[in-house]
C-alpha cells in the first residue's frame, strides 16, 4: 500500500512558499538600495559593490524559484494522477517491509527535464512554448549553480524578479502575484506571535512601487498592465495604508479609460478602480485636477483636501 499521497494543492502550496521565499530574498535587497539612496547619494561604484555582495544569495534565490516551479508542474501532474510522478522500474520501488505501508516520498521521482514532456502528455492544454523555453534555461542554470562555482555565471535582481513575475502568470493564470504576495504577509509566522497585519498594506504598496520604478516600461506594461507613457497618479488607497507603514508616493496609478474625463484610476496593487472627481486642486500652482472622492486628496500632489 502507498500512504502519505501528496495532493495537487500541497504542491501548490508549496511552490508559492518557495516563490514567496524567492520575492523576500530579493525584495530585500531592492527596499535596502532604495532606503539608502533617499539618505545618501549612493555612486555607482558602491551601487556595483552592493550588488556584487549580493551577487550569491541572488542566485539563490533564483535556484529557489525554480525549485518552486518543479513543485507547481508537479501539482498540475498530481491534479491527473500522482502515480504520474513516480520514476524507475517496478524491480526499484521501496519495499513494504513491516506491512504498515511506504510511503510517497520515498518513491523515486521523475526527473525535472521530463515534467513539461509528461505534462504535455496528460494534458488537454499544453503549458506555453514561451514558458517551456523560460523552464528549460532556468533548470539549466539551477543545475550550474548546484554543481558548480563558476564566477562568470552572473543573476541579476531584475532577473529574478522577472522570472517570478513570468513563471506566476505562465501557471497560475487566474492569479495575481500582488494578491499572492499580499497573502503570504497577511500569514507570515510574526503575524501568529504580533496578531497584527495593519501595516501589511503599506508594505505591499512600498515593495511593488520599488519594483514598479526598478522594472523597464516594457515589463510595468506586460506585467502589471500600466503603460508609463500615461500620466501617472498616486493610488489614494495605498498612499492611506503606507502612512502606518512607511509614508511614500505611490504614483503608478493610471486614469482608466484614459480619457480627459474619467472619473476612475486603476491602481495594479488594489487592482481596483477608485472614483476620482475631477476638478481643480489649486495647492501651491499644483496643475492636478484629479481629486479621491473616498480619501479627499489629490491624486497629483497628495495634498488633502478635507
Amino acid at each position: 500500500m502507498i500512504k502519505d499521497i501528496p495532493t495537487s494543492e500541497e504542491f501548490d502550496s508549496a511552490a508559492k512558499a518557495q516563490f514567496d521565499f524567492a520575492w523576500d530574498i530579493v525584495i530585500s535587497f531592492l527596499l535596502t538600495l532604495e532606503d539608502a539612496k533617499g539618505y545618501v547619494e549612493v555612486e555607482e561604484d558602491d551601487e556595483k559593490a552592493f550588488w556584487e555582495t549580493a551577487r550569491q544569495r541572488i542566485l539563490t534565490s533564483l535556484i529557489i524559484a525554480q525549485q518552486g516551479v518543479e513543485l507547481a508542474i508537479k501539482g498540475k501532474l498530481v491534479s491527473v494522477s500522482p502515480y504520474l510522478l513516480i520514476s524507475g522500474s517496478h524491480s526499484e520501488w521501496p519495499k513494504d517491509n513491516d506491512g504498515t505501508g511506504v510511503s510517497f516520498s520515498e518513491f523515486r521521482a521523475i526527473d525535472a527535464q521530463d515534467l513539461v514532456r509528461v505534462h504535455d502528455t496528460v494534458h488537454e492544454k499544453k503549458l506555453d512554448s514561451g514558458f517551456s523555453i523560460l523552464f528549460e534555461r532556468l533548470r539549466k542554470l539551477r543545475n550550474k549553480a548546484m554543481h558548480t562555482v563558476d564566477k562568470e555565471l552572473n543573476v541579476s535582481a531584475q532577473d529574478v524578479v522577472t522570472t517570478l513575475l513570468d513563471v506566476h502568470e505562465y501557471l497560475y493564470t487566474d492569479e495575481n502575484w500582488v494578491s499572492t504576495r499580499r497573502e503570504f504577509l497577511n500569514n507570515s509566522a510574526a503575524t501568529h506571535l504580533f496578531f497584527d497585519t495593519d501595516h501589511v498594506e503599506g508594505l505591499v504598496a512600498k515593495e511593488f512601487l520599488t519594483v514598479f520604478n526598478f522594472l523597464q516600461p516594457a515589463e510595468t506594461r506586460r506585467f502589471f498592465k500600466i503603460d508609463r507613457k500615461q500620466r501617472l497618479y498616486l493610488c489614494p488607497e495605498c498612499k492611506y495604508e503606507s502612512e502606518k507603514y512607511d509614508p511614500i508616493a505611490p504614483r503608478y496609478a493610471v486614469l482608466r479609460p484614459n480619457e480627459p474625463d474619467s472619473e476612475h484610476l486603476f491602481c495594479f496593487v488594489c487592482d481596483s478602480l477608485h472614483q476620482v472627481e475631477r476638478r481643480d486642486c489649486g495647492e501651491d500652482e499644483c496643475p492636478g485636477n484629479v481629486i479621491s472622492v473616498e480619501y479627499d486628496i489629490c491624486c497629483t500632489c497628495g495634498e488633502n483636501h478635507g
